[in-house]
């Protein structure tokens, strides 16, 4: 299937250079066509690289620890944004699976919520059918690793909360603590990736473990049969600003659904 490189990031925090921590091939967007020709996610191209995950100041949550290195061996891609309604639905209607209901004004735009962890890997699944390229949830490390942007702050853009960055319960946006933002409202962080601070739980690939002990290093997910509970990670539209810190993560059994819960997704370069 064509693959289509649209640009360089543009934005005003990056340029297609180098930033801390990353090697010196920056970010940039690109889409795969689906098998009938239309345009598949969004998709940003992060290098590999290094930084340090988890708990970085020692006010964190214990599972959040111990904070450690990552080696981002290999170059990947990740969703610019949450998989939306209209994206979901295209596969729903394709594969005849249940699509949640939500009769909000402009729901296309919004980040499909109420899916499940195998909802959300099926749909990676399927999309890797229709466009010939490897698709699947992000690791944990991936999604820090993204989120973060090569910051080291609680944020990516600071400390404290500022209004236009985020949507949560007290974050200043029109959507706070009512529903979550269409995609692409709020400011993108430095990889130009937007909502990776609250507005929907994003699934991860990993198991839950209560501590980064003995977890890979190398940027690979966490996972041994039979584990009870997948990793969620960015915080949500309805919960304070502290649920949205870049090392903060959550636990959610794999068949349940929720209206803060959504997901992106990641493609292999290799």
């Amino acid at each position: 299937m064509r693959t289509l490189w649209i640009s360089c990031l543009g934005i005003a925090l990056l340029a297609c250079g180098r930033i801390a921590g990353i090697g010196a091939d920056g970010p940039t967007v690109f889409l795969d066509r689906l098998a009938d020709g239309s345009p598949g996610p969004q998709m940003v191209r992060l290098p590999a690289g290094r930084f340090r995950m988890g708990d970085l100041r020692g006010d964190g949550d214990p599972d959040e620890r111990p904070a450690r290195e990552v080696r981002i061996a290999h170059a990947f891609a990740i969703g610019r944004y949450e998989i939306s309604i209209a994206e979901y639905a295209r596969y729903a209607r394709d594969t005849g699976v249940f699509l949640p209901e939500d009769d909000a004004p402009g729901r296309d735009d919004r980040p499909v919520v109420d899916v499940s962890w195998t909802d959300a890997v099926a749909y990676a699944a399927w999309l890797s059918h229709q466009t010939g390229q490897h698709y699947r949830l992000p690791s944990e490390a991936e999604w820090e690793y993204a989120a973060r942007a090569g910051t080291t702050t609680l944020f990516w853009w600071g400390d404290e909360p500022e209004s236009g960055y985020a949507n949560c319960a007290g974050c200043g946006s029109a959507w706070d603590s009512q529903a979550p933002a269409p995609v692409g409202r709020l400011e993108p962080n430095p990889f130009g990736l937007f909502h990776v601070a609250g507005n929907v739980w994003e699934w991860v690939a990993d198991c839950y473990n209560n501590s980064y002990g003995g977890v890979p290093d190398d940027g690979s997910p966490y996972v041994y049969r039979g584990c009870g509970q997948m990793v969620v990670r960015g915080g949500s539209w309805i919960l304070p600003p502290r649920e949205m810190r870049a090392a903060n993560r959550w636990r959610w059994f794999p068949v349940l659904r929720s209206d803060e819960v959504g997901f992106r997704v990641a493609r292999d370069l290799r």
